[in-house]
């Protein structure tokens, strides 16, 4: 039995004999020739050291001559290339292939991907936090919409906007509209708006108009009076203490809502609401456009338009009193 082995560029032949295995060196290294001594069955090899003396008689037959690297042409790319084109078929059409780019996301100048991403989250006493994100339309205008209401807001130089609305419907539906026709709808689920009524006045100009509220005993001006200068807070509402007022003010509409719990309301205890429009140079003999919306324990929403139309400027100074336009605020008989 014959194995060659390699090392280092030294080729050895193992001739097995009389169960006597002896390594025969074929080659040099460096300088020096390799002297290899007999190794026993066991399969061990030493090597002897390097020496210049003569090779023992060989015991196996005359190796043939070893290639060296210098005799060898090794393959080179262009050689791959042309053998891989030979085993090519001749009915076969090779095109060339142009690789298909995905165009990058629009993105922002600051780098943010141009989607539009709106939410709403439940807030305590029915109020919906409406979050818009439009880093690719800053400074623009947005419509919302929701349950008959209806605001013109504009987004930041980032292209945010953030705004607390008391829901007037649950689960509220808020409908976000952009001018190049991008529209976005979610709701908020608002399972305490049952505990709330709820009157909302809204509208579009410097008008000036204010909403007031008068509980049961209060005097204007007091305790218990509830408009813009005295708005009162949810926490009030939510201890069932009393009404708060909430106001919206965006670049071309405003909002007012005030909130009762109906934890408050008693037979015979009625919260009386009223429009006010203080005349001023600025409004004076203008014809109002204005809308209402009402809810009762979270049911259905009433909404109404009202008009009017301002006294002359000889009368700045003065207000006007809209009493009879809201009814007022009493708990339900059923």
């Amino acid at each position: 039995m014959l194995n060659t082995f390699v090392i280092r560029g030294a080729a050895f032949c193992l001739l097995a004999s009389g169960g006597v295995l002896y390594a025969m060196d074929a080659g040099w290294i460096g300088n020096d020739r390799l002297d290899v001594s007999a190794i026993e069955a066991s399969g061990e090899v030493t090597l002897a050291s390097a020496s210049r003396a003569a090779a023992p008689h060989s015991l196996a037959p005359e190796l043939p001559d070893i290639i060296t690297s210098s005799d060898v042409r090794l393959p080179t790319f262009d050689d791959a290339i042309n053998a891989q084109a030979s085993v090519v078929p001749a009915s076969f059409d090779l095109q060339p292939v142009t690789p298909t780019l995905t165009a990058p996301s629009e993105v922002s100048e600051l780098g943010l991907p141009c989607e539009v991403t709106v939410t709403a989250s439940p807030m305590p006493a029915a109020i919906v936090a409406l979050d818009i994100m439009a880093p690719c339309r800053a400074n623009v205008v947005v419509q919302i919409e929701h349950s008959g209401l209806a605001l013109e807001a504009e987004t930041d130089a980032q292209g945010l906007l953030t705004l607390d609305i008391p829901g007037f419907a649950t689960p509220a539906a808020f409908t976000v509209r952009f001018e190049d026709g991008v529209e976005e709808t979610v709701f908020a689920d608002l399972p305490d708006l049952a505990d709330f009524d709820r009157v909302a006045l809204t509208w579009r100009g410097d008008f000036g108009l204010e909403l007031h509220a008068m509980e049961p005993g209060a005097e204007f001006g007091g305790d218990g009076h509830v408009w813009q200068e005295a708005p009162a807070s949810a926490d009030m509402a939510m201890r069932g203490e009393g009404g708060f007022l909430t106001e919206i003010e965006t670049a071309g509409d405003t909002l007012q809502v005030f909130t009762l719990p109906r934890a408050m309301l008693r037979e015979g205890q009625d919260v009386s609401l009223s429009i006010d429009a203080p005349i001023t140079a600025t409004n004076c003999t203008a014809n109002v456009m204005a809308y209402t919306l009402r809810t009762e324990a979270g049911g259905p929403v009433d909404a109404n338009e009202l008009s009017f139309t301002v006294p002359g400027c000889d009368a700045v100074g003065d207000v006007l009193v809209l009493q009879n336009l809201l009814d007022d605020m009493r708990l339900a008989a059923n």
